[in-house]
This record gives structure tokens, C-alpha cells and sequence, in this order.
């Protein structure tokens, strides 16, 4: 075909676009789901799982923080391993062993057991967020891709909410064949993973040149366009990212996430045990229906950030605030811990300023990070942050005295007191390119699922 002849109208471009997105997008936000509440279970589990297996919050919390390091280790192995069997057949291979190892969690009995499972879901999981936007890059042009990274984006606080409640009537009510209730928030939370890695396999193709449903045509066009977008290629290698932690605006931007990510996992992962703490009378069922209230406040904070991360003039202003009424949320958690209305309001603020952080810091470290470094930069940042996920949990579970979890909370205020303080030097010292000028699209949405917690 000539050059011409690859042209597509306006018209058959929006339809082209549309196919796609019908094609990929819920199987991607699927998936996306399931990942997350595979993470979130454990939390849920943990009222029953405690008391069975002898847990007290200490241990839950290392419990929940190998995985981050198992997670950190495997991440880039796995994205190199994704480029050389291709992102169909590698996602398929990682929703089918999270899936298996979150199974066989259910069957864990003793603390050990429950160890090795959690190393081996860090394991099996890395890699798949960034596998999923490395997919996308494929398919779309930048300004196309935030619609599709968008469902990669909302599916984590929608996967809690899905979380909580499921997690709760399934603690309640469910007890088959003689096996604890725990047990099957595991054995069920698992089982999606693995059906959904069939459906992964038989229909998302590799590229557009892979599609049956797209005409020769179209196909070629989406090829072209995308290729057309694509600068040289970037060493996505450790020793790269090591490279560019050498920029001092990458390393200060890692420490941002880093003490970020301490608040968002001490939060997340002991939100269940908090709402049992703040109201003892709870039943699981109503632990999980309470947990789900901040997440549908986060679902509302991460659509109107996102939306005002367009606009860089915002950015700084944003940034701050969020992580603002995240410290002010967590603050409230410990001081009206005996006060259930009082407290559910600040967790509440703690999800707001949580969620509400991720699309304008992602939209802020575009602008800030050197364009010469912004691949490997974003990704080296994204690397480090997790390790959040590793130190909130374990910080919080030491600090928690007893059943006394939001004693534990302390650490994460700390640590979210100095995220502040670090991103307001952070916006001080100036950007290599100017603010104030309204963002593509793109890059008001896209960095933020690039960085999002996974």
C-alpha cells in the first residue's frame, strides 16, 4: 500500500479507535480488578486468618510486606522476559500462577507456609501493570492511550470496593467442605485470575498487525501511527534505571514516593483491621460494607485529579493538598479511634488524599524529569516507590500494640509529614520545562497509570 492509501479519514480513525477499545478494554480492566483485589484479600482474610494461625499485627505486617520485595526484585526479569515471549502469552503465564499461588494460600497452615506464599504472589505477579501499559503503547498513539490507560487507573479503588464487601460475606457465610471461612476469600479471590488468563490468551492480540478483526487497512494504519510516534529505543535494563538515578531530580522524586507509598500501603493493607478496631461490634459483613466507603470517595478523588492534572498551573497546588488530607485523614484515624462516625470520616479523607495524589504527582514528574531520562526515570521512581509497600505494612504492624492497629498509624503520619516536606522542596527547586500551559492529554493521565501502585 502507498502512503496514501494507509490514510485514514477522521471518521474511520474514531471507528477504527472504537473497535479497539471494545476489543481490549474490558478484558484489560478485568484483569486490572482482579490484580488488585488478589492483593487486597489478605487484609480481609486476616480477621479470620489471625486468630486460626496465631497472627498477631506485628507478624500480619511483614506478612504483607515480603511481597513488595519479592514484587521489587522480579519486576524488571519479568518486563524483559514480557518483550522476548510477547505481552499476550507473558500476561496469560502471570494471571495464571497469581492465580494458582492465591489458591493455594487457602490452604497454608502455619505462618511459614503463609511466607512462601506471599513471595511467591510477588513472584508470580511482577510485572503486570507494567506489562498491561507496555501493551497499550502498541496499540495507541499517546493522545488515544489515556481512554485506555483509564482502566488500568479507576480499577484499583473499584477492586477494593469489590474487595471489601465480597471479602466480608464470604468471611460471614461461606464455610464448604469443613474449610474456614479465611480460607475461601482466598480460594475464590484466586480462581478469576486463572479463568481470565484463557480469555487473556485467546483474545488479545500481541499488536494490531495480530488482530482478525481489523482489515488489512486499518491494520496497517495503527501499525504506522504508532511507530510514527515511537522515539529511539530506551535501555530499559537495571544498570539503565541505575543510570538514571544519577539525575538528582529522579532521586528526589523516588524519595517522595517512597515515604507516599509508607501512607498508601499502611493505609490500605490494614484498612480492615482498622474499621474492626474503631467499631469492635462489627461483624466481617459489615467490616467489609464500612471498608467500601473511603474507596468510593477515592473512585470520585481520582476522576476530579485526574481532570485537574490536565492543567499544570494546578500541579503544585495539587500535589501538596493531596497528600495533605491524607496526613490530616490518618491524623484522624488515630485521635477519634474510639469515635466510629468521627473516624469513618477520616479514613475517608485518608482515601481522598491517597488517591487523589497519584494522577497530579505522575502529571508533575513529566514536567520535572529530564526528557532524556523520562522512560528509564519514570520507571527507576515507579521501582523505588513500591518498596512503600514493603516499609508501611512492616512499620505499622510493629507500631500496632496488641489489637490496637491504628497505634501502628503513627509511622505512616510521620512518613507522609515528610513527603510533604520533601515535595515542596521538590516543587520549589524549578522544572526544566515551564508549567502553567494545559497538558495533552496524554500526559495528564498516561504517567499517572505508568506510576500507578503496581
Amino acid at each position: 500500500m502507498t502512503s496514501n492509501q494507509l490514510d485514514l479519514s477522521p471518521d474511520e480513525q474514531r471507528a477504527a479507535l472504537a473497535k479497539a477499545f471494545r476489543r481490549l478494554l474490558p478484558i484489560i480492566f478485568l484483569a486490572s480488578m482482579v490484580c488488585y483485589i488478589d492483593r487486597a484479600n489478605i487484609g480481609y482474610a486476616q480477621l479470620g486468618m489471625g486468630a486460626e494461625l496465631g497472627i498477631t499485627a506485628a507478624t500480619y505486617g511483614t506478612i504483607a510486606a515480603v511481597f513488595f520485595i519479592a514484587y521489587f526484585i522480579c519486576e524488571v526479569p519479568s518486563n524483559i522476559l514480557l518483550e522476548r515471549f510477547g505481552a499476550r502469552v507473558w500476561i496469560t503465564r502471570i494471571m495464571i500462577t497469581w492465580g494458582l499461588v492465591t489458591v493455594l494460600t487457602g490452604f497454608v497452615n502455619n505462618v511459614n507456609m503463609l511466607y512462601v506464599c506471599r513471595i511467591l504472589l510477588g513472584i508470580a505477579e511482577a510485572g503486570f501493570l507494567p506489562g498491561m501499559v507496555l501493551y497499550l503503547t502498541v496499540w495507541f498513539r499517546a493522545r488515544d492511550r489515556a481512554v485506555a490507560l483509564g482502566a488500568l487507573f479507576v480499577a484499583q479503588p473499584l477492586a477494593y470496593i469489590i474487595a471489601g464487601a465480597g471479602s466480608g460475606l464470604i468471611l460471614d457465610h461461606i464455610d464448604w467442605f469443613g474449610l474456614s471461612s479465611w480460607r475461601w476469600v482466598f480460594i475464590i479471590s484466586g480462581i478469576p485470575a486463572v479463568l481470565l488468563s484463557v480469555v487473556v490468551f485467546k483474545v488479545l492480540p500481541d499488536s494490531p498487525a495480530q488482530a482478525p478483526w481489523l482489515n488489512d487497512r486499518t491494520r496497517a494504519w495503527m501499525v504506522k501511527t504508532v511507530e510514527a510516534e515511537r522515539g529511539p529505543a530506551v535501555d530499559k535494563s537495571l544498570r539503565a534505571e541505575l543510570t538514571a538515578l544519577r539525575d538528582s531530580r529522579i532521586i528526589h522524586l523516588a524519595a517522595v514516593f517512597l515515604t507516599y507509598g509508607v501512607g498508601f500501603y499502611g493505609f490500605t493493607l490494614f484498612l480492615p483491621l482498622i474499621v474492626k478496631q474503631i467499631n469492635p461490634s462489627y461483624s466481617a459483613t459489615n467490616i467489609g460494607f464500612v471498608s467500601v466507603v473511603p474507596y468510593i470517595f477515592a473512585v470520585a478523588a481520582v476522576l476530579g485529579s485526574a481532570r485537574l492534572a490536565r492543567n499544570t498551573s494546578h500541579l503544585s497546588a495539587l500535589t501538596v493538598g493531596s497528600l495533605i488530607v491524607l496526613g490530616t485523614g490518618l491524623t484522624g484515624v488515630v485521635t477519634f479511634s474510639g469515635r466510629p462516625g468521627f473516624a469513618l470520616v477520616a479514613l475517608c479523607l485518608a482515601a481522598i488524599g491517597t488517591f487523589a495524589f497519584l494522577p497530579a504527582i505522575w502529571a508533575l514528574s513529566t514536567l520535572r524529569i529530564a526528557p532524556a531520562y523520562a522512560a528509564v526515570g519514570i520507571a527507576a521512581v515507579n521501582s523505588i516507590g513500591n518498596l512503600g509497600g514493603f516499609f508501611g505494612p512492616y512499620l505499622v504492624g510493629q507500631g500496632s500494640i496488641g489489637s490496637n492497629v491504628t497505634a501502628g498509624l503513627f509511622a505512616p503520619i510521620g512518613s507522609v509529614a515528610v513527603a510533604i516536606v520533601l515535595l515542596v522542596l521538590f516543587v520549589l527547586r524549578g522544572a526544566p520545562q515551564s508549567e502553567g500551559a494545559e497538558l495533552p492529554v496524554e500526559t495528564g493521565v498516561q504517567p499517572t497509570l505508568l506510576g500507578e501502585r503496581g
